[in-house]
């Protein structure tokens, strides 16, 4: 099987100051990490295994119409009406509402986008915390309570640079996982600036939203998709209100050190998809 070593980022034990402070173009994490080094296994030659509701995750080849993904205006328009499509076109779910988007640039300026994610994690942490995140985001009206049976959160994950890219994208493999380990709660803070290290945490009750964040398990099976385009996109399950399928894939970037690799620029649009 085709795979490469890469260096993945685990919550160090005992850990416990878990707080990600995010701002414009940078992010601070409190957290500690320990490194730890993984086989990551090439998964095109195992798409047809690698389903949404097997693995956690489904990579499909979908050309994009939407010129100039690294532009705001395009992403909050044109790109958005098009990704809630795909999402619903993957999931089979009757309603799709946005979540909003985030990119992420390996290159020194990244003109406000985020730097690839560092640290093995899903975004969100339990039922609860995902629907308050929904209510938070939600670009549309959300769906009475009630008036559905079953609700997944994912991220629509897309690279617009060229490949192969410096910092792809790793994700665990859902049947490797530990479904009654829930992970450490990382709690989200968006701040206008990064807070001075020595200043107090904030409150807790001041969180807009709580990851969960993951020790090393050597059973954890990593998938990349070296070289991915454009003309291709990642769903990743975030949670997942049904539990007899996969319901979240963690998943984190490593350093490849591939020939030719190329400054990494992606875009990942948030969704929550609703079933009646």
């Amino acid at each position: 099987m085709d795979s490469v070593w890469g260096t993945v980022n685990y919550l160090a034990a005992g850990s416990t100051r878990n707080r990600l402070y995010v701002a414009p173009g940078d992010q601070r994490a409190t957290a500690r990490y320990e490194a730890h080094r993984v086989r990551i296994s090439d998964g095109r030659p195992h798409r047809g295994d690698l389903t949404l509701d097997a693995a956690g995750f489904t990579l499909v080849d979908h050309q994009t119409s939407v010129p100039g993904l690294d532009d705001p205006a395009v992403l909050d328009g044109a790109y958005t009406s098009e990704a809630l499509a795909l999402v619903r076109a993957l999931t089979g779910a009757d309603h799709v509402v946005s979540l909003g988007w985030m990119m992420r640039r390996t290159t020194q300026d990244r003109g406000g986008a985020l730097p690839p994610a560092p640290d093995v994690h899903v975004d969100l942490h339990t039922t609860e915390i995902a629907r308050r995140y929904a209510r938070v985001h939600a670009r549309s009206a959300l769906p009475a309570p009630g008036s559905y049976r079953r609700a997944v959160w994912t991220s629509l994950w897309r690279a617009f640079s060229a490949p192969p890219q410096d910092w792809p994208l790793a994700v665990c493999d859902y049947r490797s996982t530990d479904d009654a380990e829930d992970g450490v709660p990382n709690l989200l803070f968006r701040v206008p600036a990064l807070p001075d290290p020595g200043l107090p945490d904030a409150p807790d009750d001041e969180a807009e939203s709580a990851a969960s964040l993951f020790h090393y398990n050597a059973a954890h099976r990593w998938w990349y998709f070296p070289g991915m385009h454009a003309g291709e996109a990642l769903l990743i399950k975030l949670h997942d209100t049904d539990r007899s399928v996969a319901w979240r894939a963690p998943h984190t970037s490593f350093r490849d050190d591939a020939a030719g690799a190329q400054p990494r620029e992606s875009v990942e649009l948030r969704t929550v998809a609703y079933f009646r």
